[in-house]
Formats: structure tokens, sequence, C-alpha cells
């Protein structure tokens, strides 16, 4: 075995898992995690909610007939599915008789847990797969630690037998490739040039995106006008550029009603499987969602709707991943997993420029210097080995989220101001007042700050002596 081979269990799950128990008047044995996990050819993340009767839950009894059937009879030591199961809350802001129901739900199951104090890990890992809160759910991992599926439970509802476990998804050409696609209400006024049935494969090659959306959804009625209005923007500066809506109406009358204001095509409405298998295929856990793909098929972004919002006239189309990012809501709730170099800048398009000028070629330095390959980011990136050292880089402006992180760490309403925050670590690093800010002190910082030869303050102390300033 190689050394590292299961270094990303340890990394996406801890150290130490607990073996399930068959009481609750006993401490769970903890066991390392690798070797919990290393004879499993397929690794499920099981999560459940604590205030959740288990004992009724349906698809707990279905995942322990599943793990029996394939870990069962087969005449070897391996196993073609090892289950940890990721204990939630319903209501995350009421944990009474947390530890309690916890135990109880893990009572006589034969796989593993989250220790029950890992409260951090677990919102991580609920943040990592967009878990809904109340609604269990089955992610499947492959030996290497990528994601086969993140909503595995509606296959293990369809096929309770596992007959084509683990069911790994098909490409997006394969799941399309007989169906006709139907043109959108206004589709012709763009695509003038076209007739017969249109085919997937029909499409030219360029930037694809699949819309999930409906009638019935206010924000999705709010968001299709400012999605048209982009679609025939970016058109006339990339003609190929297609969008495929995939619909969640509840009727015929419904769907149609929606196609019509469409410049786009659609899955037809009576394609029910081809539009489920789209939205198992990408996981997509509401609506509306916007996605875009490259003319290989490779997600670009999973939220180009979050993306048309702060960039509405698409100037950063297809909005593929950066060096260098504005501090938004989004970025600042990746704080909560990831360190960060952050530039304070006033909101100013001057200071907006001059801030990119500093920090991208620092970024691109430290991406290139730690073989980081950050435009291939995905939510499997993290588990190489060789990305240990991934550093978020963001722009705050004077807005209400850099006031919200200035608030969170105790920073200094200062600007212009450098600082490395580590929010998993607590703690937080500033360049030195009245050093200049150029590309060689940025990159400076940035490796001092990586390697720890700054002063960090640690964030808990700092919120303490604020509040006694106050």
């Amino acid at each position: 075995m190689e050394p590292d081979q299961h270094k990303w269990q340890d990394k996406l799950l801890g150290e130490r898992l607990m073996r399930c128990s068959n009481s609750c008047d006993v401490d769970f044995p903890l066991t390392e995690t690798s070797k919990a996990l290393e004879k499993a050819d397929v690794v499920g993340l099981y999560f459940s909610f604590a205030n959740i009767n288990s004992k009724s839950d349906e698809l707990t009894c279905q995942m322990l007939d599943l793990y029996s059937k394939l870990n069962g009879e087969d005449g070897n030591d391996g196993k073609r599915m090892e289950v940890v199961q990721v204990v939630l809350w319903v209501n995350n802001d009421v944990y009474s008789g947390f530890e309690a129901n916890h135990r109880e739900c893990l009572i006589g199951l034969p796989w593993f847990a989250l220790p029950f104090d890992e409260v951090e890990l677990k919102a991580r890992l609920s943040r990592r797969y967009r878990i809904k809160s109340g609604v269990p759910t089955l992610v499947l991992l492959d030996k290497d630690g990528s994601t086969i599926s993140i909503s595995a439970q509606d296959k293990l509802l369809e096929d309770p037998h596992g007959l084509n476990f683990p069911w790994r998804p098909r490409p997006v050409e394969q799941v399309l490739k007989d169906v006709t696609l139907l043109p959108g209400g206004i589709f012709f006024s763009e695509h003038q040039n076209t007739e017969g049935n249109i085919f997937y494969r029909d499409i030219p090659d360029g930037i694809k995106g699949f819309y999930f959306s409906a009638n019935w959804c206010p924000p999705c009625r709010a968001f299709t006008p400012q999605l048209v209005d982009m679609y025939k923007l970016v058109r006339k500066k990339e003609p190929n550029f297609e969008i495929i809506f995939v619909s969640s109406d509840r009727s015929p009358e419904s769907f149609s009603t929606c196609v019509g204001y469409m410049p786009w095509l659609a899955v037809p409405f009576q394609q029910s499987a081809v539009r489920a298998e789209l939205a198992q295929l990408y996981g997509i856990r509401g609506i509306p969602t916007l996605l875009l793909l490259d003319s290989n098929g490779h997600v670009i972004t999973m939220d180009a709707r979050t993306e048309l919002a702060e960039d509405p006239l698409a100037q950063n189309f297809p909005w593929k991943p950066r060096a260098v990012n504005v501090l938004t809501e989004r970025y600042a709730a990746k704080l909560q997993d990831f360190p960060a170099i952050i530039l304070f800048v006033d909101g100013e398009e001057t200071e907006l420029h001059f801030a990119e000028s500093v920090l991208t070629p620092a970024a691109d330095g430290y991406y290139k210097k730690h073989n980081i390959n950050f435009t291939a980011l995905h939510e499997d990136f993290l588990l190489c080995v060789k990305n240990e050292n991934y550093l978020q880089f963001l722009i705050g402006l004077d807005s209400e989220t850099s006031d919200i992180v200035r608030d969170l760490v105790g920073l200094d309403d200062v600007v212009p101001l450098l600082v490395g925050i580590d929010i998993p670590n607590r703690r937080f690093a500033v360049m030195e007042y009245g050093v200049e800010l150029t590309v060689d002190s940025c990159t400076d910082f940035v490796e001092k700050f990586k390697t720890g030869n700054v002063k960090f303050i640690d964030i808990n102390k700092r919120m303490s002596q604020k509040n006694d300033e106050n």
C-alpha cells in the first residue's frame, strides 16, 4: 500500500471513527479512519438526523438490507461498501438531549459513525455535500474519495436490491442521447437557421447551461427574465452558447407556460425519467439552479445564478474559477473551511484594480509554487495530498460582507489592510502597518502566513478584548 493512499479518508472524516454498538450503556469504541475504510470499494456517507426516529426511517432499513447484501457472503476480506453515519440535528440551534438521541439511533447498526463531538466537521461535511436539514441523504464516494453520487438515496429507492450498485451516473450526452429537445416559445427568434428535430449532439461546441426551474416557483419566475437578457447578451459574443431547461413543473400546462417565454431548448415534460436523472447527475438540491458546462462537458460552475447576480452584464462569463475573487457572501461562507488571504480596500473601482494588481501575481505565484490547479476546483479538490496548501485569495470591498468578516475576527476598520484569516484554527495575522503594498510584499506575507512565520492573533482572545473595550 502506498503511504498516503488512504490519507483522503482522514482529511475528509477526521482521524477517528466510532464503531456502532449494540448497547447505549458503553462507550462506542474508536478506530482509525483509514483502517476502518481501507478495504471498502465504496464509502457511503449516511447523513441522518437524531431527532427523527431512526427505527421508522425507511432509508435506514433499506440501507441495512443493502449493506447486508453487498457485504455478506462474498468469500473475501474486502467490502463492496462501508458506511460512515453522520448524525445531525434538525434544528441546529437546539441540542437538548443530542448525545442520548445520537447514541440511540446508532444502536445495533453494523457500520461506523462520526464521534459525538465532531460538530464542526459535521457542519463542514453538510456544506460540502449540500445536505438539506431534515432530509436523510446517502453520499457515495469512490476508493480515491471522489464523489460518485450526492443523492444515492434516490437510486436506493429505485433499486433496493443494489443490482446496479453503486449507480455510477451516465454522462450527460448518454442521458440525452435519444431525447428530442423542445424549442422554447421564442427559440427561433434567436436561431433563425435552425430546423428539424434537435438533439443534444446537434448543439454546436461551446458553453452549455442547464437551467433547473419551474413555473410554480416564485424565485424562478423572477430569475428567468434576467437569464433571458443574459442569454441574448452572451450570444452576441458567443453564438454557440446554449441553455437547456430542465423542468420541475407539476403539470404539462405549467410546463408549457414556462417554456413559452424561453429562447432556448427544453427537455420535454413527458421525459420525466430523463429530467430526474439530470437532477441526480448534478446533485440539484433546489431551484432555480443554473450550471454551466465547458465544451468537454466539465462543470465550470454550479452557481451561475449567483455569478450573474454579482456580474449582471456577464463581463466575466462563463465565470471560470479565478485566482482572486471579491469577498461576497458565498466566499465568506468558505472561510469556515479554508484559510484565506484578504486585502481590504475602499469600494472605488481604482482601489479594486489596485488590489487585483498586487494580489493576483501573489496568488498566481503561490498556486504555481505549490502545484495547485485552482481552475480545476471542485468538491473533491482538497482530497489530493499535493493541495494541502490551498488558500483562498479575496478582495474585501466596502460592503456588508466585509463588515461581517471584520466583526467575526475582530479586525480594525482601516484600509488598505492585508490579513491572513484561518478560522478553522481560530487565528489570523495582519501585515505590519506602514509596509507598502506591492506584489513582493504581498507574496512575502502570503508565504510567511502559510509557513507560520507571522504573529498570529487568537480570534477568541481578540473578540474577548473587543468586548471588554466596548
